[in-house]
């Protein structure tokens, strides 16, 4: 039924993000295939670059220009900065559709340390946006001290210990208490380290944006040494990263709620708000460090489904707690799969704590807890950009975002989650499907909103 699954100068910097807006766009139209040209011009690199690609017999007209040979031509044919990247390090690197990130295995990180071990993940919708890793430090152990122009958003996993955070003057730290549920994002470029206090081992997950960086810059040594304090961001203030200073907004009629908020203590019981993705789900986005990178924590009443949607890459999700299912299929197969007979080609992917996933780029994807208490997930990395700081071009989001109303819903859905509640002992708790219509068109089919 289914398929389971040194630079020292400011001006650089500056040139470089211009160089990234600027080199975005066709790369982003070639990936996402957003029109016909797009999808054309893509296979057609693909099989330019295969490996046993021949010249062409060139026209009398052309023979006598000054061609190289063609074998040339394809030894020129590299690999990206990113991967190169990823081999020096010497840690494993995990790939697919889904991961856990309580099993994997890790591997010794000479780079960050004594005694740190740590793994990469590139899954399948990361869409070369962005990454993620998970670090675990020893009890009593530290990480070296680092920086870089890359973001990246935190999330421990397990143990105890304290961050420290400066800018260029190591006399101005700012110290940073975790435990297990802690999540923050040390500001851009801004020196951190890591350290264990408890007297078992700490692990973190965290989710950058390495891979678009590295991969334009073809230099690790500018992203980890580049001098430059972003002050605008981070200027050492002592209250930065209390959370009592978050600014905080209710949900709006096309919105969700939001937080401005440099650190939360605990995401498995920080206090959500209503959504509308579902029947009656909760959520609370955030905003870190004045980042371009966005996220959010949401969580699902038992018995109940979220509506079918689909949107651009990145979008790293790591279940806290609860269990469920998610259901992932090409757009290309319509928003009923079953009806069109291609039920087959739905993969799913089973919810438990420590489950990390992405939908593949414009993938439909559809979230369920048929479980016997609420299911909570985060949401880390995604397309930059947001209601703050948003992006110059909408290219980066991937193409639009599309919600599957109940009204178009594949009947197979609900019959599917019904047997699947049916093996739990457990009861759907949404109304009847004409009556999440009734609902749907009264909130002008946006976010739900429940009467």
């Amino acid at each position: 039924m289914f398929k389971k699954l040194g630079f020292h100068k400011k001006s650089l910097i500056v040139f470089g993000i211009f160089c990234l807006s600027f080199l975005l766009t066709p790369l982003m139209r070639v990936t996402t295939g957003q029109d016909k040209y797009a999808e054309t011009n893509s296979t057609e690199f693909a099989n330019n670059a295969s490996a046993d690609e021949k010249q062409k017999e060139l026209s009398p007209d052309d023979a006598d220009y000054r061609f190289k040979p063609g074998e040339e031509r394809l030894s020129l044919r590299g690999t990206s900065a990113y991967t190169k990247f990823k081999e020096k390090e010497g840690i494993p690197q995990y790939t697919g559709f889904a991961v856990d990130v309580y099993e994997l295995q890790l591997g010794p990180w000479q780079r960050m340390g004594p005694g740190i071990e740590g793994a990469y993940i590139d899954l399948d919708g990361a869409g070369a946006l962005v990454n993620a890793f998970l670090l675990e430090i020893p009890a009593g152990g530290k990480t070296i001290s680092t920086h870089h122009l890359f973001e990246e958003q935190i999330v421990f996993l397990s143990g105890e210990g304290e961050t420290h955070i400066w800018q260029s003057d190591p006399s101005n730290k700012a110290v940073i208490p975790w435990k297990t549920g802690t999540l923050f994002s040390p500001p851009l470029n801004a020196w951190h380290q890591h350290f264990n206090k408890g007297t078992e081992p700490a692990r973190l997950a965290t989710v950058t944006d390495l891979p678009l960086k590295i991969d334009l810059f073809r230099s690790a040594d500018f992203l980890f040494n580049a001098e430059y304090d972003f002050t605008d961001r981070y200027a050492g203030q002592a209250d930065y990263f209390d959370p009592e200073n978050s600014q905080d907004y209710a949900p709006m009629s096309r919105s969700h709620s939001l937080s401005i908020v440099n650190l939360v203590r605990n995401v498995w019981t920080w206090r959500l708000f209503h959504a509308g993705q579902g029947y009656k789900d909760i959520d609370r986005h955030f905003l870190l460090s004045d980042n371009t990178m966005t996220g959010h924590v949401e969580q699902f009443p038992v018995g109940t489904y979220e509506r079918a949607h689909r949107h651009g890459p990145s979008s790293t999700i790591v279940l806290l707690g609860g269990t469920g299912y998610s259901l992932m299929w090409d757009t290309k197969h319509g928003y009923t799969p079953w009806k069109n007979g291609k039920g087959d080609q739905v993969k799913k992917v089973d919810w438990h704590k420590g489950i990390m996933v992405i939908p593949p780029i414009q993938w439909f994807h559809q979230h369920f807890n048929n479980g016997a208490e609420p299911a909570r997930f985060i949401k880390l990395g995604g397309s930059p950009g947001h209601e703050l700081y948003p992006m110059t071009g909408n290219v980066l989001e991937g193409g639009q975002r599309y919600t599957v109303l109940f009204r178009n819903e594949d009947p197979y859905v609900r019959t599917y989650f019904l047997n699947e509640l049916a093996k739990n002992n457990a009861s759907i708790a949404m109304p009847p499907r004409d009556e999440l219509i009734r609902m749907e068109r009264a909130s002008g089919e946006g976010p739900l909103t429940i009467p």
